[in-house]
Parts: structure tokens; sequence; C-alpha cells
């Protein structure tokens, strides 16, 4: 036995060896045939959305909400509880989400701004420059490429079901242009709101679903009285006592929540709610309607500006005629108008549920972890600022710069960016985050990698334009009367208070760093530095200091008022510097060269005295 094991020995000690060698070889195989195989292509850069089925999508979209109303804050007495006008919204979306800070509708009116979203383009680019039929309005959307060409058609088309609940475009169902019973494209389950602007109702209201009229959805009272005929329950929607819940807004966060839940649980959805509030109706009091169980909630919020911040404006000289020409706020006026704003912030209340709903229904689904959420508003509102009432279409801030606020699967809860952005750059971010490709172009570009990175900058500008009409104004412009008529009072007529101070026709602007420039057809010109004034008082246009800046942005907006696509998405070069920054640096340079010939004048004496070694 001894002798057997002495005789194996040396071959066991060979078999480490052997492994080895075998392995060597095995490993040189595997190189060649890698070397002859085809080159193996980089990685793909991970997409914002960590999930591997395709997102779904919800835009919530208000009417004539200011960013002041985003953020209202209420104590009825000093030391009393605080009351938010929108927590859920804040809590839910914004600290779950991104906030940009510096997001701008280019054209504050209805229609136009409404199309800007769907189609990813300005207005003068899809070719809907108003609220009025037949060019603008629903019609002129309707026979337009931006009826068939929108971020509905698109999705629908990638396998997406699409919903969409309330008002859509000013004009839908208004004769002679329209009978409410048509379905735009691009939508698989459709309530339409009909008459939305005709008649502003809370209560009363049709609906076109699916092609079909249906309602009217509560009492609409009368036009003598102006008074709702019967309201909802206190306890609505939870609890209805007597009937039927139909504030408006309270049924479309209704409607979405049931169209969600009949999704099929492997299909994405897009779902687009569009509120009635918080615009105004034409009942009593001033403003929107709420649902009752808000009623009064904010009685006794004074005005979203002081007088400091621009209300009532004292020094207008630097406005342009038309500004310079409105009288100073009549004591009427200022009441009314603090009604409707208090109205405005219960009516946000109303949408607040709404958006609780929502968030509660995709987490009921377990879609909440592959939805991305969007809060939005169409423009903004004027409640005195600059001696206006009522209107928006205006490039200043209450009515172009809004809310947005985005949440879903890879954004950094709690984020926020400064970069600016457009309502252009809806439809080309949801498209990216869905993995589709539109068959049209865009003037807007994809927010996402400021979605990924909140510290990302560019110098992208947005274009600020207007083709309003006075008609465009008159029906979409301020309260039209309660005891003392605030609109007839300075029209004489009982034409919205907004129609007497439209501006001229096709004004121009542009927001690009810090600052805002616009242009008006009149020759007039205004500038402002949004950093230091953002309550736009005193505008830089005729001080030679910023002559430079005037002058660049004047430049850039005349290439961006015919931009399409591309053109409209190129970056800016550096801003120059003004005429103070460009002597200091003169200044600086000629110390520099100074300084630098007394040094060489030092070296050259210094050499003199060595002399020569």
């Amino acid at each position: 036995m001894h002798r057997a094991s002495d005789t194996r020995a040396p071959w066991r000690a060979r078999l480490p060896i052997a492994a080895a060698l075998l392995g060597l070889l095995c490993a040189l195989a595997l190189a060649v045939a890698a070397a002859n195989a085809a080159p193996t292509p980089p990685a793909e850069e991970a997409p914002l959305n960590p999930n591997s089925d395709p997102p779904s999508f919800v835009v919530i979209q208000t009417d004539d909400q200011t960013l002041d109303g985003l953020y209202a804050r209420f104590s009825a007495y000093p030391g009393a509880p605080e009351t938010r006008a929108m927590p859920n919204t804040l809590d839910l979306i914004g600290k779950r989400g991104m906030t940009f800070n510096r997001y701008y509708v280019p054209y504050p009116l209805c229609c136009p701004s409404r199309t800007s979203l769907l189609t990813g383009r300005y207005s003068h680019s899809n070719g809907v420059k108003g609220n009025n039929q037949p060019n603008g309005g629903y019609t002129g959307f309707s026979f337009r490429a931006a009826a068939t060409h929108n971020i509905a058609t698109w999705l629908q088309g990638a396998g997406y079901r699409t919903i969409h609940a309330g008002k859509f475009l000013n004009g839908y169902g208004d004769p002679p242009y329209d009978d409410g019973t048509s379905v735009p494209p691009g939508w698989d389950a459709w309530y339409g709101i009909v008459n939305a602007d005709t008649h502003h109702y809370f209560y009363g209201y049709t609906l076109n679903i699916n092609g079909q009229l249906s309602g009217p959805f509560g009492d609409p009272g009368s036009w003598t009285t102006r008074e709702y005929g019967v309201r909802d329950d206190f306890t609505c929607p939870a609890e209805p006592i007597n009937g039927p819940c139909n504030q408006v807004d309270d049924k479309m966060s209704e409607i979405a929540r049931g169209e969600m839940l009949a999704t099929p649980p492997d299909q994405p959805f897009y779902v687009q709610i569009d509120y009635a509030g918080p615009h105004g109706d034409f009942r009593r009091p001033a403003g929107p309607e709420p649902a009752p169980r808000h009623y009064d909630w904010f009685k006794g919020a004074r005005h979203p500006h002081s007088r400091a911040e621009g209300f009532d404006e004292g020094n207008v000289s630097d406005k342009p005629r038309f500004i310079r020409d409105a009288p100073h706020l009549t004591p009427v006026e200022k009441r009314i108008y603090r009604v409707y704003y208090q109205k405005q912030l219960d009516s946000l209340r109303t949408i607040d549920d709404g958006v609780k709903t929502i968030l509660d229904t995709l987490g009921q689904m377990h879609r909440l972890r592959n939805t991305y959420v969007v809060f939005t508003s169409d423009n903004g509102f004027f409640f005195g600022e600059h001696r206006l009432l009522g209107g928006k279409f205006l490039a200043y801030e209450p009515a172009t710069h809004m809310p947005f606020l985005i949440r879903g699967p890879g954004i950094k809860p709690g984020s926020e960016t400064g970069e600016l952005a457009a309502n252009i750059d809806v439809a080309p971010t949801l498209l990216e985050l869905a993995g589709v490709e539109a068959d049209k172009s865009f003037d807007g570009r994809s927010l996402v990698p400021y979605l990924e990175d909140e510290d990302l900058r560019s110098r992208r500008p947005i274009l600020f334009e207007s083709f309003v009409e006075t008609n465009d104004v008159e029906a979409n412009g301020a309260f039209r009367g309660n005891g003392g008529n605030a609109s007839a009072s300075r029209s004489g007529g009982g034409k919205a208070t907004a129609s007497l101070l439209a501006p001229p026709k096709d004004y121009a602007g542009i927001r690009l760093g810090p600052y805002k420039y616009i242009a008006w057809p009149t020759g007039e010109k205004e500038l402002y530095n949004i950093n230091k004034d953002p309550n736009e008082l005193n505008s830089l246009h005729r001080d030679p200091n910023f002559f430079p800046i005037r002058n660049f942005l004047h430049r850039q907006m005349k290439r961006l008022t015919t931009c399409v696509g591309r053109e409209c998405r190129e970056t800016t070069p550096k801003l120059p510097l003004t005429r103070r920054e460009f002597q200091r640096f003169q200044a600086k340079k000629r110390k520099e060269i100074r300084e630098r010939e007394r040094e060489r004048e030092k070296a050259r004496r210094g050499r003199e005295r060595n002399g020569p070694r």
C-alpha cells in the first residue's frame, strides 16, 4: 500500500499545474473570440424613470390661477392658525417632486396658452393666436395641425389610454361654429365642458361625454338675479344628503378618478384635468364659486400685493401709455376684487381636495410609483397690479409667471430649479419620459436633464408674444358687475375692465437671465431686472447703463418672434456687460497693463544696474 501510494504522488503534484495551463488556454481562446466578435456598444445612460414599464401621466391645469394663489396663507386674526390655499398640492406634489421657480407662459391668454401646452409650440408657430372663433378658439384649433399633432394624439398612438376632464378651449360648444358634440382627435375618454367660456357655470353646466351631450349638472340659476339655483350639500362630495354633488371642480375630480380606475392595469394612461376654477363666473359674489364646504375660508384676506409691491401703482411714468392713461382704482373696484381674490382662494381649496383625490387614487391603484403628476395654470390674473384689474394677456409677472410642480419616478423629492421653463416644454418633456417620438418638431425642449440635475442651467430664452384682439379681452376680462359695477364704472358700457386697458396688438418680449424686456408696437419699451425688481416697478429701458442689455435682448427677441423648431431652442451668447460694468472692466484691464509695464520697467532698470556679467 505504501509503495502504491508513493508511485501516485508525483502525478498528484502535477495536477494543479495542468489545471492552471488549461485555464490559461481557455482564457486565451475567449480573448481571441472576443477580439474577432463585433464590438460591444457602450451602455446607454439610465433614463430618469427607473421602472421597466412605461410611466403614466396626470396633468392638472387650473384656469387664471396666479403663483401667489399657490402659496397663499391666511390668518383670521393675529395668532390664529394659518390656513393654506393649497396644502395638498404643495405637500403631495411639490415636496415629493421638483418645483420650477421660473416657469412662464409665453402668451397669457386661455386658448393660446393651452394649445402651446398641448403642442409644444409657440402661438405664432401653431397658428392658434386668440380665444375667438373662427381663427382662434376651438374652431381655429380644430382645422390646424395642432388638433392632430399634440400630446394626446402622440401618446394615444403609442398605446396610452388618454383621458380628458374639464374645460378644453374657448368656444368649444359655442354656435354657430361648434355644437358641442365633437370629440377632438387623440382622446379615448372625453368629458368636455360645453360653453365653458360663454357661461362659466359652476352649476348647471353641460358635458360632452364621449360625443353625447349630458346635463345640466346642477341648477345654473338666473342671469337676472345672478344667483345659482341649488348648490351642493356642505357634506359633498363624501356624503351627499339631498342628491348628487355637482360643483364642477368636484365633478371633474370624480370623473378623473373613475376613468383612472377603469383603465386596464397593464395599460399606461395620460389624464388631463382642466379645472374651471379659479376663473370667475358671472354670479354673485365676485369671483369663482367654491364648493360650499370651503365658503369664506379666506374671508378677510387682503389683495395679494401691497401698494409697495405695485398694487394701484403710484408712479407709472416708466410704463407704456395705455397704463399711464389708466386712472387709479376706485374704492368700489378695490372692494370687488378683494372679494374676487378671497373667492379664488376658496376655490383653490376645492381644487386642492381634487389633487388629493387623484394622488390617493393612484396609490390605491398601486400606480403612484410609476406616474408623473404635473400641476400648473394656463395664465395668471391681475388684482390691481400696475392699476390693472381682471385681465391677463400682458407680459407682467402676475399674468405670465405660473406654478409648475412635477413629481414622479426618478425625481428628487423637495428639489427646486431656477432654470427658465415654459408651457412649450411640457409636451417634449412628457414624451421623452414616455419614450415616445413626436411626428412634428417642438419649439420647446425636454426638461428631463433639469429634472435629473437641479443645478443645471442654460441660456435658452423664453419669448413673450401677443396677438390679442379687443374682443378676446372683452369676453375674458373683469367680473361683470356686482352692486357697484367695476366694469361699467370704468369703461362706461359694462364691458370688461380689461378691454379699456387692452394693449396695442402684437407686442413681444423676452425673458433671459435676470431680465425681462418688452417691446410695444408703439415703439415704447420696458426692461426689468426681475431678480432685483420682482414687482416690475422700475423699468431700466431709459437708463444708458443698460442700453447694451436692452439692445442685445431686442435682437434676440426679434429672432424668436418668427422662430420654429430648433431655432426656438437655441441658447444665446452671454449677456453683455452694462456700461458701468464695461467701464470697470476696462479700468481693471488698464490697471493690469500699467502694473505689467511697471514690472517690466523695474526688471529693465535692475538689469541696467547690474550690467553685463
